[in-house]
């Protein structure tokens, strides 16, 4: 998280004592935490207090931790790492509860994922307890590995093409994601794009060659992009067949699963639509999935793979939102007092009380004197807390 308005705010309202040490007051010191918490508002606008690994393989926002792995020499950033490791994935909860403190990178949204935090892929330094805090009594974890789970140069922090390190204050153009793959494109690398009213989902290159299966959409709400020489030259929309003029079986609520599927494919008999030599890229209007071709030989290959997002609603898992959000510390400490049954609030509210005093009492030499407050006498504090006298 970036402290730099905090420290702003400290700056300002700073004073300087007799031995020229900064000084903060209080009332400064308040200033910057409220500040604190409105960006901690911003930056993390959901509960981040459960994993997303029992939900399995899902779509959702992901993070990888760049102290815990360590990439191979190609993609080392600075110093070259002699102790390479396989990358790793984690959800939104685990980047912020088990690697605060680490350098985390944002990944953005990838589908059929399980989160790796406390797994053989992702284990916490052991002086942390190496089992992610959000699993950390099933210890087992440490064993396994998710075997469904997909990884490319991303979780170095490494997109598109032209394999370059993301940093957001250095980029200059718009990156385009790939609906298939997830990996993001500069528009630069992509070439010529059709207007941002035009098209809504774009597939790369790469995966219109990988997946044979993406060529057989017809549909008029589809762009190509011929590539020449690396970088699309120009737009040509798709020519709809006369195939397309019988009903669409996609238009159902129904399960992809559950339909009937017709045993000729709309497209695959009328090969001169598309000439399968020459690479493109695919650009989509909204409402593109229903005219994928869901024929017995298109199905076999959506399904082999592990494409049925294609067909099939594509939902993303968002983390939860926070009901505290806009909060400061203190209401949200109050209002879990307020939830508490009446014995616990009880006894937080006498361990507060006990505290408070204690701190006070502890504060008032320094108030008689005008002695400056330090870090130091405030840990001494807790010391005397923790030990008892």
């Amino acid at each position: 998280m970036n402290d730099t308005k905090s420290e702003l705010a400290l700056q300002s309202t700073s004073e300087v004592d007799g031995d020229g040490e900064e000084v903060v007051t209080a009332h400064s010191f308040l200033v910057a935490q409220a500040d604190l918490e409105r960006e901690a508002a911003e930056v993390l606008p959901g509960k981040f207090d459960e994993c997303t690994y029992d939900k399995g393989y899902i779509r959702q926002p992901l993070y990888a931790c760049l102290t815990c792995t360590h990439p191979p020499l190609k993609y080392c950033q600075g110093a070259s790492s002699s102790d390479s490791t396989e990358p790793a994935g984690m959800c939104y909860s685990c980047s912020i509860e088990c690697h605060a403190g680490h350098e985390v990178i944002e990944l953005f949204t990838k589908r059929q994922f399980r989160c790796d935090c406390g797994t053989k892929r992702l284990l916490l330094p052991a002086e942390q307890g190496a089992c992610c805090r959000l699993k950390s009594a099933r210890t087992m974890l440490a064993t396994l590995e998710n075997a469904n789970n997909v990884y490319n140069h991303n979780f170095w922090g490494m997109y598109c093409s032209c394999d370059k390190f993301y940093v957001p204050e250095n980029e200059t153009g718009v990156m385009v994601q790939c609906y298939v793959c997830n990996d993001w494109y500069h528009d630069s690398c992509i070439g010529q794009l059709p207007s941002e009213d035009e098209y809504d989902d774009y597939v790369c290159r790469e995966c219109v060659s990988k997946h044979p299966v993406l060529r057989y959409i017809d549909s008029t709400m589809l762009r190509y992009g011929r590539v020449e020489e690396g970088r699309v030259s120009r737009i040509e929309p798709a020519t709809s067949t006369k195939i397309l003029d019988t009903p669409n079986e996609n238009n159902t609520d129904e399960p992809v699963s559950k339909r009937a599927r017709p045993s000729m494919c709309r497209l695959r008999r009328d090969t001169s639509v598309i000439d399968s030599q020459q690479p493109f890229d695919m650009f989509l209007a909204d409402g593109w999935k229903s005219h994928v071709c869901t024929c017995i030989d298109c199905m076999r290959e959506i399904e082999a793979n592990r494409l049925v997002f294609l067909v099939e609603e594509d939902e993303i898992v968002e983390p939860e939102d926070d009901e505290t959000l806009g909060e400061s510390l203190y209401e949200s400490a109050m209002k879990q007092l307020r939830n508490m049954d009446r014995t616990r609030a009880i006894d937080a509210a006498s361990a507060y009380h006990s505290l408070s005093s204690s701190l006070k009492e502890y504060l008032r030499p320094f108030a008689a004197s005008g002695k400056i407050v330090k870090s130091q006498d405030i840990q001494a504090f807790f010391e005397q807390q923790r030990s008892g006298h």
